[in-house]
């Protein structure tokens, strides 16, 4: 069991190390989002799971697996594992990441009908009167797509869905879950190598993944037109518009 545990140590340990650096410097990950993502999210669950497991088999070496935790000899050792254990869980639950106050506004602004819906290719949008070219996507159940009418009126109909296409793709891909994962592995070992980078690269990657799935609706043209007009002097939407082009 040592030997196994030390292995399993060694291996979390060099996946931790090394992963970041081909995932960062691979240029296929701009082609294929989705697999960047999972394999970025395998990563950390290799190198968590192996090292956890790797030290939990070197620790309990020789003890009887009926026993690990030597709690029939002492009871006490029952209540430090069982303390062990929370703390654990209340680290996961302190660490996590919440959606912000833009996003309960958003919702705010849904549920109670400060931004009426408006139907675009088949998906109800809530478009809000304002200035600022806004578009976003908030999961949940009174959560939605919100468009702002400074950046509706600025798009022509087919550039107007491609947005709203974007958008949808981030909800039925559950982004804000698999960014939340990422920036919760960030606060939670910012110490570790790749942890940010692994938070950064997954916040551009859901952006690419969801231009994928609005091209393959709209069209890439249509798409990259209101990627220039939302975002066109900001370097994540240059680097979209010419993904697109």
């Amino acid at each position: 069991m040592v030997v196994t545990g030390a292995c399993l140590v060694v291996l979390a340990l060099a996946v931790v190390a090394f992963a970041p650096r081909v995932l960062t410097r691979a240029a296929w990950t701009i082609d294929r989002p989705l697999t960047a993502i999972a394999a970025w999210q395998a990563a950390v669950v290799v190198g968590v799971a192996g090292f956890v497991v790797g030290i939990a088999l070197v620790v309990l070496a020789g003890r009887p697996l009926t026993d690990p935790f030597g709690i029939d000899a002492s009871p006490s050792h029952g209540l430090n594992v069982g303390v062990a254990v929370l703390a654990v869980v209340a680290f996961a639950v302190a660490v996590r990441v919440r959606p912000g106050p833009e996003h309960e506004a958003v919702r705010e602004a849904i549920r109670t009908g400060a931004a009426p819906h408006r139907e675009v290719d088949g998906t109800l949008v809530a478009v809000l009167q304002a200035d600022t070219a806004l578009a976003c996507a908030v999961p949940g159940r009174s959560g939605g797509v919100l468009v702002s009418t400074g950046l509706a009126e600025q798009l022509r109909t087919d550039e107007l869905e491609a947005v709203v296409a974007h958008e949808r793709a981030h909800l039925r891909q559950h982004h804000a879950a698999v960014v939340g994962f990422a920036e919760s592995v960030e606060r939670a070992v910012p110490w570790v190598p790749g942890a940010r980078a692994m938070a950064r690269s997954t916040r551009v990657l859901v952006e690419f993944a969801a231009d994928d799935a609005a091209a393959r609706r709209v069209g890439r043209d249509a798409l990259r037109r209101a990627v220039l007009v939302a975002d066109g002097t900001g370097a994540l939407g240059a680097v979209r518009a010419s993904r697109l082009s």
